[in-house]
């Protein structure tokens, strides 16, 4: 769970702080950090929406912890006026509330995705070879 919800943090990092980019990948940045960072994640037995519902709670937490870090050190900083401190924290809020929500999709997306792929798989092995010679190949086994 801590090398996924580093994956992911790092991902969010990284698109919030490419110069050029920042202003369309931000946005995406839980999501794509929830996508990458959920296949270091043991599921449990859940099914895909448990997972990634634990899951995106454990970024936004992660998350809301280092926004809260942020908001308290602007406030001992600078003097903000009461209206600006009540925006800072509704502002702390909506992007938890905001890291939570993209992170769940972006988790659920891998997990689905996976699940999808692993369900299309054809067996291998012994049990999908036909034994008929017809394979392509030499008898060593190698593609001709």
């Amino acid at each position: 769970m801590v090398r996924g919800l580093l994956t992911a943090l790092g991902v969010m990092f990284i698109c919030a702080a490419l110069p050029v980019a920042q202003a369309l990948l931000a946005p995406f940045g839980p999501f794509l950090g929830a996508y990458f960072g959920i296949r270091w994640v043991d599921t449990g037995g859940r099914g895909a929406l448990g997972a990634a519902v634990r899951f995106g709670c454990v970024v936004a937490g992660a998350s809301g912890i280092i926004l809260i870090v942020i908001a308290v050190v602007l406030m001992l900083t600078l003097a903000l006026p009461p209206r600006f401190l009540v925006l800072l924290w509704i502002a702390v809020v909506v992007f938890t509330l905001y890291v939570a929500g993209m992170s769940t999709l972006g988790g659920m997306y891998r997990l689905v995705k996976m699940q999808t792929a692993a369900a299309r798989t054809p067996a291998t092995g012994a049990a999908a070879d036909t034994g008929d010679g017809d394979e392509g190949g030499d008898a060593a086994g190698r593609g001709g």
